[in-house]
């Protein structure tokens, strides 16, 4: 039995055990995928706040802090391609050889957006947070690529978005500090501070 129907199992049997029949196993398997989904949906930002589902064709939703008074922005590959264009070839510990990489520098993006934070929490599909300090300048040499090797990337190349360093440039994008920071699947991003 997975863990979570264990949990559940254990929960609802412990709390209902008033006469009623046990709970089966499938029917703990069938309530945990109910649950999962209906947690998965629940906590989405653009779902939490009311808002309706993105375009099929969003590709990175920024929100800002409670109270400032800035709606949600939905991004399209073509909207981010309508920004300041930059790139660079460079080597990563997940890919052999060069690659060149495409995109808009995450400064651009930010300038773009008019954030004032100096804190972003960028947040990929399978929900990896990473907190950048846009003051630092190992930082802000960050490019959310649209390309890699002349190519849009797919969910399964590390795609459609992915935030890269110039890793060779210099020993400071060599660190596991900077690698943490290379998220890739790109879909969120919130203004902290």
């Amino acid at each position: 039995m997975d863990p979570l129907c264990q949990f559940w199992h254990a929960e609802i049997n412990g709390l209902l055990n008033m006469g009623l029949p046990m709970v089966s196993y499938a029917s703990m398997r069938v309530f945990s995928a109910f649950l999962g989904g209906f947690l998965a949906l629940s906590t989405n930002p653009v779902w939490a706040e009311g808002s309706q589902s993105p375009r099929p064709d969003v590709q990175l939703i920024v929100s800002f802090p409670e109270g400032s008074g800035r709606d949600i922005v939905e991004l399209t590959m073509q909207d981010l391609a309508e920004l300041p264009q930059n790139g660079f070839e460079t080597s990563t510990i997940w890919s052999n050889g060069l690659q060149r990489f495409d995109g808009v520098l995450l400064t651009d993006l930010a300038a773009h957006l008019e954030v004032d934070g100096e804190v972003l929490e960028l947040s990929a599909l399978n929900e990896y947070l990473v907190d950048f300090d846009m003051s630092l300048e190992v930082e802000r040499q960050a490019l959310v690529a649209t390309s890699r090797n002349g190519e849009p990337m797919s969910s399964r190349d590390k795609g459609p978005l992915w935030v890269v360093f110039p890793y060779d440039k210099d020993e400071a994008f060599q660190t596991e500090t900077v690698y943490a920071l290379s998220i890739w699947q790109l879909d969120r991003i919130s203004v902290l501070e």
